[in-house]
């Protein structure tokens, strides 16, 4: 078989929704607040390979163009987080690292979105991800997350 095969692929609640023991899924989303502090989960991936985050975000009523925004901190010991980076390469061959939030734009008010995030954790031991909203006027609007931590 060509490519990685991930022969173990566990699925954890992380934010906002949990797994009974006979594995039914339940969503039960969090509000949002401007502070990814305010809704933020730890998970260990040691010996994993990849961790993929289901979201699901729903716009707060009345709300238009507001974003989720979802920071990432990488431990490689469980003890200290480094925050996720992106690379600018400019013509001079400089390479600018940023620290990033990465972030999805809800276009239309009360709306559910649902989308899949693929992160590579082979080098670490924990992974720290907190969701917060901005361009809120008034209703915040609400997150759940599942993980599913693959390797082999």
């Amino acid at each position: 078989m060509a490519g990685t095969y991930y022969s173990v692929q566990n699925l954890y609640p992380f934010i906002g929704s949990s797994v009974n023991t006979a594995g039914v899924i339940t969503l039960s989303p969090v509000t949002l607040t401007a502070t990814a502090a305010d809704n933020r989960a730890t998970i260990g991936v040691k010996g994993m390979q990849q961790l993929v985050l289901l979201v699901r975000y729903i716009t707060g009523a009345a709300e238009t163009n507001n974003i989720l925004q979802m920071t990432v901190e990488f431990s490689p010991d469980g003890t200290l987080f480094y925050q996720e980076t992106t690379e600018d390469a400019s013509a001079l061959s400089t390479v600018t690292e940023t620290q990033t939030i990465r972030q999805f734009t809800g276009a239309a008010a009360a709306t559910t979105y649902s989308f899949r995030i693929a992160i590579p954790v082979a080098d670490l031991d924990r992974i720290r991800i907190g969701f917060a909203e901005s361009g809120v006027v008034t209703n915040f609007g609400t997150v759940s997350v599942l993980a599913i931590a693959s390797g082999q």
